[in-house]
């Protein structure tokens, strides 16, 4: 090993809530905690607050965190089996998925990139380095989507800064899978984190077994899927918590051969989910906005409607039209409660809000509903490619009924805009009259200009009174009091029917409509594929809801398809599990060599020790009969005292053996072993294990005769036990002072290590392989340095509750320099 084993403590800091797991982001140094109320927080390496984020819902912990390869986005898994993307620049929500099943591991991989010099090996039969290249030319077809924020409604910073970007997708070079494993022996696989490419359902395979799946990855070459899962060993064992540790390698050559096609395929879905969220909040703005003129008509009628008889507001408003005298209650609701003033303010505050629901209409609804258009035309393009997107399940019959639905979309919000411009017009002529009226009733002087009125204007209005009761009886349940069954909708069936999920009451009138006179005398045309159709009784919402289930419907039959072709190549039985509790495990793939690495302790935290596995898992290994693994169980007995202050090699004392209480993968070459003394002194010792040293210890096992279902014997059964400590070098041992530890997280790529203490309300942060005299100089001054005022930690809500400070902290350019290096 050629790296330096030196250590320097950066940091040691105290929580006010208990911290549940810890994960380093491999881009920055930034590091994700969650703690045992729900929250996720983020830290810098200075232990400096990015931001916290609360959890979803009251009583949900966090299952697992999972960083995207490019460091931009961390998934979320919480217990409500809830996923959620999280924008780390400002902490927006930029996805939310949902798994059947409480979620039991969650991780984020990426294929090797072609520009890697490492990865020479995977690619050196293909040019690769255009694989990837969309031409995305939306820009140059359709214009920007209008802001939200300056229409009527309020969203979110980020859904206003990235409208056709939401997901943020549109930089992804590379393909990259989001694995969420379940305890119901499922592991959903999505790329991006949203497009789902495959279920993998091991009770399928297997009958009569209880599994949870504990661990999954894909290979850098998207070839071959491991699954590190337990099971149970018979029906009637569940309740003794007897189950086996099974490592399932999975084919997976349909996530390789057309990942340039699955890559395609994401990115479009990516765009069409962005839209379609984009689409939602319009939807929900136009509701606020009709919302709004219920609220300023009911406040104004209801008080009325609740003096009189049922049935009689609109005989009451009738009489007042037709003969021109008010009765002793409607007379005094015009003259004090409603007032020539604020019939004047009613009458602006509804057109306003019309003006507003119109804009939206105008300008949000076809533009979003032409961009989905747009995007689902390309789609349909991209299912005609038989030969490279029929594999994958795209079926162009069914992209050509979502392009239906949306061109049926853009006909009903066409159909809303001409509703709205009626109802505009109406409305004066209504508020004209009851202005009339009201100046007639206060002897006051009446304009002539305002006086004159067509037979068309009066009988719209006698229509718009008739409607006051009659609308509202049939929706509201008769138990309500009668002041208010009649609030829901006085006066706007004619503009409020087309935002409810429910059909038509008064559908559009298009008997004299020349177009569809001549579809309905040609048969065969309207039943034309390239005709939208007009589904006269729908409303705006229901339209909405189809055009939500006809793109959902597009992308169920990937997932299925993609999944369907994965294919099990190896069942390797590794052990049984005896205890209640899930061992703790760490991965890691080692393409180059087509091995995977596989370390796991033997019980519960703290162990004896751990098992290491390499098992063969490249297209190499193909031949079962050839192919080997190699195992091994390492244990640790503490070297003397003096050996470790010094840090000079001599012999050890082998009296006592120490506890192994976490295993991570530092890099694919060097495993981390975070170790406890035993004894009175429990002080932790971090110890970084060479692999090359640890696979001389182990053993071949050939993999024949050991694969074969229930009756295989347990690979580790062969691993030999064998006594770490004499490997290893004593300056290999970090003696990590006055800790008593529970766990730890360390990147290799960002050369950061953090150590949990046992009450898990400390941690501490090192830097690792810093020169030797570098660590001797900072060993003078550590303790000033870490033990500093942790008022700052973002896990301390009694400091901060508000949880708001999303934008990143100031004064920390050094760090992004060293940050952009390191990349």
């Amino acid at each position: 090993m050629t790296s330096s084993n030196a250590m320097r403590q950066l940091e040691e800091r105290h929580v006010a809530t208990k911290v549940e797991l810890m994960l380093w982001s491999n881009k920055m140094d930034l590091l994700a905690l969650s703690n045992v109320r729900g929250e996720v927080a983020l830290h810098r390496l200075t232990w400096q607050k990015v931001w916290s984020l609360p959890p979803p819902s009251e009583g949900v912990s966090v299952k697992g965190m999972a960083w995207r390869p490019d460091g931009k986005v961390i998934a979320i898994a919480y217990s409500n089996s809830d996923i959620l993307l999280i924008d780390v620049e400002n902490k927006e929500t930029l996805h939310t998925s949902h798994v059947d099943g409480e979620i039991t591991c969650i991780n984020w991989v990426q294929e090797k990139d072609p520009n890697d010099p490492k990865s020479n090996l995977l690619h050196k039969q293909r040019d690769t380095s255009n694989k990837y290249t969309v031409q995305d030319s939306t820009s140059n077809f359709l214009p920007s989507l209008p802001l939200l924020s300056r229409s009527f409604g309020s969203v979110s910073k980020g859904v206003e800064e990235n409208l056709e970007d939401a997901k943020k997708i549109k930089e992804q070079t590379h393909l990259n899978i989001l694995l969420v494993g379940v305890n119901t022996g499922k592991l959903y696989l999505s790329i991006f984190g949203l497009f789902p490419c495959g279920v993998v359902d091991m009770n399928s395979y297997v009958s009569g077994r209880a599994f949870s799946i504990l661990d999954a990855d894909v290979s850098d070459d998207l070839n071959v899927l491991f699954l590190v899962m337990s099971c149970w060993k018979e029906a009637d064992e569940v309740k003794e918590g007897k189950r086996d540790l099974f490592l399932v390698l999975l084919d997976t050559p349909v996530l390789a051969v057309h990942s340039a096609e699955l890559h395609a395929l994401a990115l479009k879905h990516g765009h069409i989910v962005s839209l379609l969220g984009y689409l939602s909040h319009t939807m929900h703005s136009i509701t606020e906005a009709w919302e709004n003129i219920l609220l300023e008509m009911d406040s104004k009628l209801a008080s009325y409607a609740a003096t009189v008889p049922g049935g009689s507001v609109s005989a009451d408003f009738l009489d007042l039209l037709m003969f021109g005298i008010p009765s002793d209650e409607l007379e005094m609701f015009l003259l004090q409660d409603l007032t020539e003033k604020g019939l004047k303010k009613l009458g602006h505050s509804i057109e306003l809000s019309y003006s507003n629901i119109q804009r939206l209409v105008l300008k949000h609804l076809h533009s979003v509903g032409q961009s989905l258009a747009y995007h689902l035309a390309e789609l349909r393009g991209m299912a005609r490619r038989t030969d490279r997107y029929e594999t994958l399940g795209l079926q162009e019959e069914t992209v050509a009924k979502s392009l239906i639905a949306a061109g049926a979309f853009l006909v009903k919000s066409a159909e809303v805009q001409q509703v709205i411009d009626n109802s505009m017009k109406n409305y004066r002529v209504f508020f004209r009259w009851l202005f009339v009226v009201i100046l007639r009733l206060t002897d006051e002087r009446v304009p002539a200009e305002i006086t004159k009125m067509t037979q068309q204007e009066l009988a719209f209005i006698a229509d718009f009174l008739h409607s006051f009761d009659g609308i509202s009886v049939k929706q509201e349940d008769d138990s309500t009091p009668s002041g208010s069954s009649r609030k829901a909708r006085f006066n706007l069936e004619r503009l409020g029917q087309y935002l409810v999920d429910q059909d038509l009451i008064i559908p559009p009138d298009v008997d004299n409509n020349p177009w569809a006179k001549f579809l309905e005398e040609i048969n065969v045309l309207a039943s034309h594929s390239s005709i939208i159709p007009h589904f006269r009784n729908m409303s705006l919402v229901q339209q909405h809801n189809h055009l939500k289930k006809a793109i959902a419907d597009v992308f169920i039959q990937p997932e299925a398809s993609i999944g369907g072709l994965f294919k099990v190549s190896k069942v390797i039985k590794c052990s049984d599990i005896p205890q209640i509790g899930e061992p703790r495990l760490t991965h890691i793939n080692v393409v180059d060599d087509g091995k995977l690495l596989l370390a796991f302790l033997d019980s519960a935290s703290p162990a004896e020790g751990f098992y290491l596995l390499e098992i063969p898992a490249g297209k190499s290994s193909t031949s079962i009969g050839e192919a080997s693994a190699k195992c091994a169980y390492f244990y640790f007995n503490s070297p003397t005292s003096k050996m470790v202050e010094e840090g000079r090699d001599g012999e050890f004392s082998l009296s006592s053996l120490m506890k192994v209480l976490d295993v991570q993968f530092y890099l694919h070459d060097v495993l981390s072993v975070l170790l406890e003394q035993n004894g009175e002194n429990r002080s932790a010792t971090f110890v970084q294990f060479p692999m090359r040293i640890a696979l001389e210890a182990a053993t071949s096992v050939s993999l024949r005769g050991i694969l074969d279902g229930n009756q295989a014997e347990y690979i580790l059964n062969f691993a030999p036990r064998v006594e770490a400590t004499m490997l290893l070098d004593s300056g290999t041992f970090r003696p990590v002072e006055n800790m008593v530890a529970s766990g730890f997280a360390v990147s290799g790529t960002r050369k950061v290590a953090v150590i949990l203490s046992e009450s898990r309300r400390k941690v501490r942060l090192f830097e690792m392989e810093v020169e030797e005299e570098e660590e001797d100089d900072d060993a003078m001054d550590g303790t000033v340095t870490n033990l500093r005022d942790s008022d700052t930690s973002i896990l301390d809500v009694s400091k901060n509750t508000d949880g708001n400070e999303a934008e990143w902290p100031k004064g920390e350019k050094e760090h992004e320099e060293t940050a952009g290096a390191n990349e």
